[in-house]
């Protein structure tokens, strides 16, 4: 690694990206950043379990406000829910190896589901139990709480 590899990383990021490309695709091993390359695809991996995180927080909020507060169920959360569970299948497919931390995301999915439905809801905290009282394959399961596999009505 040299100076302007360093440099160029630090200054024009997309650049830099092109010219790991470039070294990658014509294997010369001794152009590759292997410090900021380590980083950047570890960083990748960090971004795809967000996603998933991310995902479960919308889902879990919805199927809490669905529970919660049935009074205002709209077609706008059934949908919500929908989306989400889809996506988080889809997402499960291309990545399989995030299966190994569902429980962990499954929780910090719900603590941040929590929040969601409070801040869309005039419910107090003490409303939602402390932690998630479900299970991985209940919450994507299209007939859990809300059933997404019919028509909304």
């Amino acid at each position: 690694m040299n100076i302007n590899e360093i440099s160029l990383y630090q200054q024009d990021f997309y650049g830099w990206t092109q010219w790991q490309v470039q070294a990658l695709a014509q294997h010369q091993l001794s152009e590759l950043d292997w410090q900021n390359l380590q980083e950047e695809i570890q960083a990748l991996g960090r971004q795809e379990y967000r996603e998933l995180v991310s995902r479960l927080t919308v889902l879990l909020g919805h199927l809490l406000k669905w529970l919660y507060q049935p009074e205002k169920r709209s077609r706008s959360w059934f949908l919500t829910i929908r989306e989400q569970r889809r996506a988080i299948n889809r997402h499960l497919l291309r990545n399989p190896s995030l299966k190994t931390r569902i429980i962990e995301a499954v929780e910090d999915g719900f603590e941040a589901g929590v929040d969601l439905a409070l801040r869309e809801t005039d419910l107090p905290l003490r409303t939602f139990p402390e932690n998630c009282p479900y299970e991985f394959e209940e919450l994507i399961a299209d007939s859990f709480v809300c059933d997404t596999s019919q028509d909304w009505s």
